[in-house]
């Protein structure tokens, strides 16, 4: 028997997602910059996988991705027992059962500012997945807005103002009222806190935890701060130029890292006491182009503990003893 806590709710298998670049020369053939590259994940119910890595390396693709908001060039996503899409095997779900599942799949986008449209009413907003998809009959749909924006700090009163007439904080709150307010089971945060002063971040962080233990929410949390992810979600997978390069459990990941990316990411969290020494790994260069990957690891390219294995093979995915799965030939 499946322990509820045990059961997956969402499952990603060798995702994909190229775009293709527009040449300014005349030579024969495509090239495609490589977003995400054969990514796979599962997400058990009622917890939290945080996706952790530099800008550009493919998080934010991911998350748009697997709600059918980009479409995708390979790969399985499958919620629950429907299976999203299945590329490989030309398999995708129809436009009106798609519909039925977005109200059990929802967003919350980074920029609270360019997610909320500033001629619409914050009830509007709202109450707008709510009329749509007949969450309540016609009549409760007031009272349903306002319920939502009071779960998420607003005075009921809110619903009657315009977004620019709220600060940051208030209005990515806005933005999870919107979201909760379908009813969903699953939610992409996508750097939800990133455009927030600290101070407000952790209003935030706090708001959605205690809604995921109210509703019993599952979440994919996106982010580039190791120390929120550490603290935040139950799982860490750790990105790099569009692969999965590390994942575990927060604990074992945060506190054991094995990849040598993993080891560089997480010395760069600032210290949080005045006492406490780190060493601090500075790597060489930038990420490389997504358009011309580097052979072998991908990593390489920055790696102080490269050989020639790494340059011409490409790592493989190992489970280790502290069940965290890590893609470097150290292992």
């Amino acid at each position: 028997m499946i322990r509820k806590e045990d059961k997956i709710i969402f499952e990603v298998s060798n995702l994909k997602k190229y775009y293709q670049v527009r040449k300014k020369s005349f030579i024969r053939g495509k090239e495609y910059v490589k977003s995400v590259d054969g990514v796979s994940f599962s997400i058990k119910e009622n917890t939290i996988l945080g996706l952790v890595g530099e800008s550009g390396c493919g998080k934010s693709t991911i998350g748009k991705t697997v709600l059918g908001l980009t479409p995708p060039t390979g790969g399985k996503v499958k919620f629950g027992d429907n299976v999203i899409f299945d590329v490989e095997n030309n398999i995708k779900i129809s436009n009106s059962e798609m519909t039925k599942l977005r109200s059990e799949m929802q967003i919350i986008f980074q920029d609270p500012y360019a997610s909320l449209d500033p001629r619409k009413s914050v009830g509007q907003i709202v109450s707008e997945g709510i009329k749509k998809h007949k969450i309540v009959p016609k009549g409760n749909i007031e009272e349903k807005t306002k319920e939502m924006l009071e779960l998420c700090g607003l005075d009921a009163t809110s619903m009657f103002r315009y977004p620019h007439e709220f600060s940051g904080g208030q209005r990515q709150r806005i933005g999870i009222a919107r979201a909760l307010a379908m009813n969903p089971k699953f939610i992409v945060c996508d750097e939800p806190t990133a455009a927030l002063d600290v101070s407000i971040q952790s209003q935030i962080l706090n708001l959605m935890l205690d809604l995921k233990d109210k509703f019993g929410l599952t979440y994919l949390f996106i982010s580039h701060n190791f120390s929120v992810v550490k603290s935040f979600c139950d799982e860490i997978a750790v990105m790099y130029l569009g692969q999965i390069v590390e994942k575990g459990s927060a604990y074992e990941v945060y506190d054991n890292p094995k990849h040598p990316y993993t080891k560089a990411l997480i010395s760069s969290v600032p210290i949080q006491h005045p006492d406490e020494v780190k060493e601090r790994i500075t790597l060489e260069g930038s990420m490389p182009s997504a358009v011309d990957l580097p052979s072998g690891c991908r990593f390489h390219t920055r790696c102080p503990y490269k050989t020639e294995r790494c340059i011409n093979e490409s790592p493989t995915w190992k489970i280790l003893d502290n069940k965290t799965g890590v893609a470097c030939h150290i292992y």
